[in-house]
């Protein structure tokens, strides 16, 4: 579950500390062939039998009786890694505790109230904790001992890339100015050049994890989302082709998972994630050279099932990486704009109760087991705009005047999705995303792949409220994905004027 990694192989053999949460004792022997039942919500992170590895979590054979945070080629939190030092081992008693809240756990076994564990599902039915256990005692340790230790994980480190916490890498582009970029909520940009004055830059960002309530529509549909610096989507980044891109990654101790990034714009160590996974109370800093022009979706991105979790969490955005020399048309001549949006689209897997009311969770990774069952069926409750049904529109709608150009920036993490203006058009689109490749003229629609991002210029000729959204119908109507933009200007009878209504003559 999510590391619950952390959360079976952490702690065990003592009892826990006067004051931290009541030790229950298993008084009743759980059901080995029940809990293989429940286990299916932790396969998401663990693995277990003869051909076991190390995934988002350890490998869990062999874990009852074992010393918290040992199995070889882990990388365990804090949390587990000084259980581990004061002996902590996984008795039956200690992981049916564990398993009710992994964080309160840790907090007891140890004695600090701001010690965190990796994991933060909790298993709250008693029964089922003592089913689930029942059937891990049924996995002794056979030959999957250290099977793993050599796996490429986003958490691991490429080689030759390996540092030290808290150590700092020398800095061989002393000679380069250094920008700091202040990040806007979306859907605005920061500011920026449109073509690029002098050299290439060090462009430095700052992105802070966010693990908060957030409601998705007006019936108060409320999840836990993880967010880059609190909005949906995260914020826009902009750079020049040529220039570093410095990104700070920040995980506050109030968080509960683990956190990483992977940009899209950016080559190697799995656009980053490889090199940048980092626990609560942690940071790090990323620099990529901007190689490539386009627009890029950036994401969080855990091992195996927790990548699509975060995302169907809310944790996409974009960079735009612009020429040095501004965007062009097909034959070369120079396009500029006036103004820039920037629009994220996220689907949402709300889970439902038994009288398909949607059910709520009060902490990051609560409800874990329930999304991944549900956002397997490929059915989401909500496909939105920046995060909220209406988020876009009233108040929040997008502004523009008759004669302007716009640039329309579009990032989708994970569907297919089909941008549409009603009442206007495409004039110039990127539909990949690639300022490289010369832009479609006058679409009516375009196209933006599930895991990218795509732009669209337009010169606005008419006043009115436009409404931009996914022309899948059915999901900008039903589930949310439409915006509105209002242009203030003079009306052009030339390009439309009503003629007649009236009675069938």
């Amino acid at each position: 579950m999510f590391k619950f990694a952390n959360i079976l192989i952490g702690v065990v053999g003592t009892t826990l500390l006067a004051g931290s949460f009541n030790t229950v004792a298993i008084a009743q022997e759980g059901n080995a062939k029940a809990g293989k039942k429940v286990f299916r919500s932790c396969r998401a992170c663990h693995q277990v039998g003869d051909n076991a590895k190390n995934a988002v979590g350890p490998v869990l054979n062999g874990v009852v009786g074992r010393l918290a945070g040992s199995y070889d080629g882990y990388k365990y939190g804090s949390g587990l890694k000084a259980a581990n030092g004061k002996g902590l081992v996984w008795s039956k008693e200690q992981m049916f505790n564990w398993l009710a809240d992994p964080t309160k756990f840790v907090q007891g076994y140890l004695g600090d109230d701001s010690a965190r564990a990796k994991m933060s599902f909790r298993l709250r039915d008693e029964k089922k904790r003592r089913d689930v256990i029942a059937y891990l005692e049924t996995l002794g340790p056979k030959k999957a001992a250290a099977a793993g230790a050599e796996k490429l994980t986003h958490g691991d480190v490429p080689a030759g890339m390996g540092m030290a916490s808290g150590t700092i890498a020398s800095d061989s582009l002393e000679g380069l100015e250094r920008v700091r970029q202040e990040l806007v909520l979306p859907p605005f940009a920061p500011k920026h050049e449109q073509v690029a004055k002098g050299k290439a830059r060090v462009i430095e960002v700052e992105l802070v994890v966010e693990e908060k309530k957030w409601v998705l529509d007006g019936d108060g549909t409320e999840i836990v989302a993880l967010t880059f610096n609190g909005s949906i989507p995260a914020p826009l980044i902009i750079a020049h082709e040529g220039d570093y891109v410095e990104l700070t990654l920040k995980n506050p101790s109030t968080n509960l998972m683990e956190h990483n990034i992977d940009l899209h714009a950016a080559t190697g160590a799995l656009g980053g994630a490889g090199i940048t996974t980092i626990s609560p109370g942690e940071e790090t800093t990323l620099r990529f050279k901007a190689t490539k022009t386009g627009v890029f979706l950036y994401h969080c991105a855990p091992e195996g099932s927790m990548t699509p979790y975060h995302v169907t969490h809310g944790m996409t955005g974009a960079i735009m990486v612009l020429p040095r020399d501004g965007l062009k048309d097909d034959k070369g001549k120079s396009l500029t704009y006036d103004r820039l949006y920037f629009v994220g689209e996220n689907d949402f897997y709300v889970p439902r109760d038994a009288d398909g009311n949607f059910k709520t969770y009060s902490a990051a990774g609560e409800d874990l087991a329930d999304w991944i069952q549900s956002m397997r069926t490929l059915l989401p409750t909500h496909v939105v705009f920046n995060g909220r049904v209406g988020a876009l529109t009233g108040k929040g709608a997008m502004k523009a005047k008759v004669g302007e150009t716009v640039l329309f920036l579009h990032v989708q993490g994970n569907r297919d999705t089909r941008p549409h203006l009603i009442g206007g058009h495409g004039d110039f689109v990127w539909e990949t995303g690639s300022f490289s490749s010369p832009p479609l003229r006058d679409q009516e629609t375009w196209f933006v792949r599930g895991g990218s991002a795509g732009a669209a210029l337009y010169t606005f000729r008419q006043p009115g409220v436009y409404a931009y959204l996914n022309h899948n119908l059915i999901e900008a109507v039903e589930l949310g994905a439409a915006a509105h933009v209002v242009v203030e200007g003079k009306w052009d009878d030339d390009l439309m004027k009503q003629v007649y209504i009236g009675p069938i003559k």
